[in-house]
């Protein structure tokens, strides 16, 4: 029985984390980017608290929805072992690499570089510190190319193993499937030359993956809690 309670800890505590991803979704969609157009005036971004916020918050997001998929995996890894283990590991992939592409962005470019090109005294200096801040968009891009590449697999795994689900957790498969897809889209736009995707791709951005995303999060969280209270009835 002391067992069972603890699982159903774990669960829920993954229900939670499920809406704290949404939470984090919506504000990394709706909070508006500080105006920033050319490289002097990004190089003050180091200073500004909406932009670090949106940083930390992305630091943040990646964590709680791993978690929030340990749990869907808990409870789908018997039925559907290939899917979640394949899932998982691309999801892994995505998270971490968001996680460093972030520590980067806050730590190196904001405290070190961005501080250091503002504050330079001589030519030669700000030159070095130009070049880096330089490079460091180019680190952050190829992070970006292996977390659209593991959060489009992961997602894909995930909703191809929720989509033989019944009821809200088949839904949700469909959901993930798409989610899937569309970043996978865009992965190859962007690092494939798919040029002709761009518009539909755009479109799904703008009008459906902005809503959707938050909505699955939460939906996730609530199917976890419906599995508990499943399991608890079948156990009583």
């Amino acid at each position: 029985m002391e067992h069972v309670k603890n699982q159903d800890y774990f669960l829920k505590s993954t229900a939670i984390c499920s809406f704290l991803g949404a939470l984090t979704t919506v504000l990394l969609i709706f909070l508006p980017n500080p105006d920033a157009p050319d490289f002097e005036t990004r190089s003050s971004l180091y200073d500004n608290g909406l932009y670090l916020g949106k940083l930390w918050i992305l630091f943040i997001h990646p964590q709680v929805n791993i978690l929030a998929s340990l749990g869907v995996a808990y409870l789908l890894f018997k039925k559907y072992p290939l899917q979640i283990v394949f899932g998982t590991l691309f999801l892994l992939v995505w998270a971490y690499t968001e996680m460093a592409q972030q520590s980067l962005l806050i730590d190196t470019l904001n405290q070190i570089w961005r501080p250091g090109y503002v504050e330079a005294d001589n030519e030669v200096s700000k030159n070095m510190f130009e070049t880096l801040i330089n490079a460091a968009n180019g680190i952050s891009d190829s992070q970006y190319f292996l977390v659209i590449y593991g959060f489009g697999l992961g997602s894909l795994f995930y909703g191809l193993a929720l989509v033989q689900e019944s009821g809200l957790g088949k839904w949700i498969g469909i959901a993930l499937l798409f989610i899937g897809i569309l970043s996978l889209s865009s992965f190859a736009r962007y690092y494939l030359g798919v040029t002709s995707l761009n518009e539909i791709v755009n479109w799904s951005y703008k009008w459906i993956y902005t809503y959707l995303q938050p909505l699955v999060r939460i939906a996730i969280g609530v199917w976890i809690l419906m599995e508990i209270k499943k399991r608890y009835n079948t156990t009583t």
